[in-house]
């Protein structure tokens, strides 16, 4: 097989390519931390306001009222069938002509909380349909009105079911936030594609980048998978016998 075919790089190659973290790694570790800070402010702002959004649409979808439940219905099924990219370049675009103009930071919270609303809404859902409806009932026949019967009996066993994808949505909602450099928003990405331009090392740049992404994701992703299995019988309990 000819050099040309040998998809090994080479000794000197390989020598090159990391010798631009130790030239320039005292210069680029500040600026993707500073971007890295941006974009955990970013998710989890955004994750808060799509926390409050999915309970609020959690509840509308399990209402009788048709007035309520039908438009949430409706609202679900749009957020999750528009792309989030094409949902913050509409509240970033859009909304000036209309008169209502927001940072690109704003918007990219927005836009996470409204893209995140709907799988939040759905992950509740289903953790309160998981608790038997038998608990409600004795809870009522108890004495405690429907708002205490879901503060102190529904919602402390479903959290044990919707804990650990709640996280997980969490982690997605972070790597999503990467889409918000393209409505330049000063996050991770964005930082890191202005310095692969000024450097010409796109490579080395975006595999540090990744690298920060890596390192705030990863343990959460554990921490969920340890959670589901720590909760697992929990939830397995939940509606059988004790």
């Amino acid at each position: 097989m000819s050099e040309s075919m040998n998809p090994m790089p080479a000794p000197q190659e390989l020598a090159g390519f990391f010798a631009a973290f130790a030239e320039h790694g005292a210069e680029w570790g500040p600026r993707l931390a500073a971007g890295a800070l941006v974009t955990a402010q970013l998710s989890l702002l955004g994750f808060m306001l799509a926390v409050l959004g999915g309970s609020a649409l959690a509840a509308a979808l399990g209402s009788r009222a048709a007035v309520l439940r039908l438009p949430a219905q409706a609202l679900v099924q749009a957020m999750r069938s528009v792309p989030l990219l094409a949902l913050l370049l509409l509240l970033y675009f859009g909304l000036p002509p209309l008169g209502v103009t927001m940072s690109s930071f704003v918007t990219g919270v927005l836009g996470l909380g409204l893209y995140g609303a709907a799988s939040i809404a759905v992950i509740m859902q289903g953790g309160l349909a998981a608790v038997p409806r038998g608990q409600r009932e004795a809870a009522l026949a108890a004495g405690l009105t429907p708002a205490a019967a879901l503060r102190h009996v529904l919602l402390p066993q479903a959290l044990r079911v919707m804990t650990a994808p709640l996280l997980n949505a969490y982690v997605a909602l972070l790597k999503d936030s990467s889409l918000c450099a393209l409505i330049a928003s000063n996050e991770l990405m964005l930082a890191a594609r202005g310095m692969a331009s000024e450097y010409f090392l796109p490579m080395q740049v975006f595999l540090l980048a990744g690298l920060f992404y890596f390192v705030i994701a990863f343990p959460l992703s554990l921490l969920a998978r340890w959670l589901d299995r720590r909760l697992g019988n929990g939830r397995r309990g939940v509606g059988s016998p004790a």
